[in-house]
Formats: C-alpha cells, sequence, structure tokens
C-alpha cells in the first residue's frame, strides 16, 4: 500500500513539476517575441572600437555637455532638461557604454576610461569651442577626472549633487559598495527571465518606462554593475587626486537635506554630505555651492527650472567673456 502511494503521489509531482516547466517556457518564449528591444534614434561615434549613441539639441557656441549618473538613463534625466533650453547653444547628452543605444561595456571599464570616452566625444563634437559639462552624482568623478587631464577648451563645471571620490569610506555602513550577492542576482534575473515573465502582466505608461525595466532585469545592466563593483567603491581621499582647477567657473547643486526627513537612512548622512559636496566646491577659486531648496538626489527631476536658470546663466557668462577675448 504504501508502495503504490509513494508511486502515486511521485508521479504526481513529476507531472506538476513537467507543467510547471512547459508553462515557464511557454512565458519565456512569449516575453522574448513581447519584449523586442526598443530601438533608440541619434548619432554615433566610435571610441575604441565601440558604438557609442549621442543626442545634440540647437546649434552655436557654447556646447553644453551633460554626464549622468550611476544607472541613470540619458533619455529620461536629460531629454526634459534640453528642450527647455534656448537652441541658441548646443546642448548634448549621450550613453555611456551598456546604456541606452550604446554598445555593452568591458565590465573592466574603469571610470578613468569612461572619462577618456567623455572627452573623445567632447573633441569629437565640439573640437575646439567652449563647453560646459553638466553632471550628476557619479557622473561628477567622471566629469573631474576629464577636468583635470582632458584637453579640451573648458569654461565652466556644473555638479548636480556629485558623488565623491571617498564617499564610500566616509558613509561605510549606510552606503556601501554593490555588495556580493545584489551582483550576483542582477546575473541570476536574465538567466532566469523572471522580470521579463513578471513584466508580461504590467501595462506600461510608456516606451521609457518598459525600455528601463527591460534594460534594469538584463545583462546589460549586469555589466555595467560588475563594471562599477570591480573598482571596488572610491576609497582614494579627494585630495589624493591633486585636483586643482584654479579658477575654473564651478557650480556645486546639493540636495537639501530636509528632502528626506521622512528618510531616516538619507536624512542622517546630511551632515557628511554636506561636508563631501564643500570640498568639491574647494578645488575651484571660483565656486559657488548652491542648496537647492526641496530637492532630492534627483535635483534634475525635483528642481528643472533651477538646473535650467543656472546653466543659461553660465552660457550667458561664458558667451560674454568670448566676445570680450574675440574684441
Amino acid at each position: 500500500m504504501s508502495s503504490t502511494y509513494q508511486r502515486f503521489f511521485s508521479s504526481k509531482l513529476t507531472l506538476a513539476m513537467l507543467i510547471i516547466f512547459s508553462i515557464y517556457l511557454l512565458l519565456r518564449a512569449i516575453a522574448f517575441f513581447v519584449h523586442p528591444p526598443i530601438p533608440l534614434s541619434g548619432d554615433y561615434f566610435s571610441f575604441d572600437g565601440k558604438k557609442v549613441r549621442y543626442i545634440c539639441k540647437g546649434s552655436g557656441n557654447p556646447y553644453v555637455f551633460f554626464e549622468s549618473g550611476y544607472g541613470d538613463d540619458s533619455e529620461e534625466v536629460w531629454s526634459s532638461i534640453t528642450e527647455q533650453l534656448p537652441k541658441t547653444f548646443t546642448a548634448c547628452y549621450y550613453d555611456r557604454l551598456g546604456h541606452g543605444g550604446s554598445d555593452n561595456i568591458p565590465t573592466d571599464f574603469t571610470t578613468s576610461q569612461k572619462a577618456q570616452l567623455q572627452a573623445a566625444l567632447i573633441q569629437h563634437v565640439a573640437g575646439d569651442n567652449p563647453v560646459i559639462i553638466v553632471a550628476r552624482s557619479y557622473g561628477g568623478i567622471i566629469a573631474r577626472h576629464t577636468a583635470a587631464r582632458a584637453n579640451i577648451n573648458l569654461a565652466a563645471l556644473i555638479l548636480l549633487d556629485s558623488a565623491h571620490e571617498y564617499q564610500h569610506e566616509i558613509l561605510r555602513g549606510t552606503f556601501s559598495p554593490i555588495a556580493t550577492h545584489v551582483q550576483v542576482w542582477h546575473y541570476a534575473d536574465p538567466i532566469l527571465g523572471i522580470s521579463d515573465i513578471k513584466n508580461l502582466f504590467k501595462k506600461y505608461d510608456s516606451s521609457l518606462a518598459q525600455r528601463l525595466e527591460q534594460y534594469f532585469s538584463s545583462f546589460r545592466y549586469a555589466r555595467v554593475m560588475s563594471a562599477y563593483r570591480n573598482e571596488g567603491g572610491f576609497f582614494t581621499p579627494l585630495e589624493d587626486f591633486n585636483y586643482d582647477f584654479g579658477n575654473l567657473k564651478m557650480v556645486v547643486m546639493s540636495h537639501d537635506r530636509e528632502a528626506y526627513k521622512s528618510a531616516p537612512r538619507f536624512y542622517n548622512v546630511g551632515d557628511k554630505w554636506a561636508e563631501m559636496q564643500k570640498s568639491i566646491a574647494q578645488l575651484s577659486n571660483n565656486s559657488e555651492h548652491i542648496v537647492v531648496k526641496g530637492a532630492t538626489h534627483n535635483i534634475p527631476g525635483d528642481a528643472a527650472e533651477v538646473v535650467v536658470s543656472k546653466i543659461i546663466e553660465i552660457v550667458d557668462s561664458v558667451t560674454n567673456q568670448s566676445s570680450v577675448k574675440n574684441l
């Protein structure tokens, strides 16, 4: 009797597992056809054999180049900002390798190499014309690498709640580098197709929302994460970089600590973050530090009008200086 029951139960279990696996394979196949890659328009240039997508709006001098934060989608962060800018100068944003329409990123690609890519794009588009770099979060570190080492006509640097070279050490235990289990999950997810299947039952408000859902559950994002993690976080004190930007016009915009009053994890590091922002501003003798009232770390999203206004102000200043030089 017991043997008969075991055989019956075993056959039922095997059948159930086969049915579940068949459903899983069917859903994966459906997801593959329902979620094809979403094409992106734009121009391309080549960096070390890799295609890099970029978008420029407006025309003339100076050139404003936007650098995204870690995990940012350039279209999501900068498209609306550039639409609000006058068309009397050129504003450009691009997809770093591994993002958007650009080619995949090597997992050993460093921050220094990202800065080389940024400089190569600026030289490709702007040539010797004056350039203003606007960089958000992790992009601020890339921009400082570029400002210190690249042979470009850099007229000003605008940093939006920039990451700090030593932040993971200063904020250790609160904001540490990406953990191993997080990285493992971001590889397991596209292998198993869990998010891809889950998203079959989700309605999207826009093609952008759908594209980002697909991206953050893809091998592309897993490789971006690996490249970031393989550097081991940022544990070099800022002063060890020996940055000296002289009289370069620098604007350091920081988030408002009070915007995180209901989020203790972020609110409690406010004093340390403010000190890091001040240390960044001290890299230039011609800097200003602005706390953007009501804005979280996402300053472009929370206070677009402040960002646009400051860019226009700096562009006017750079244009006037160029006019004086040409007299």
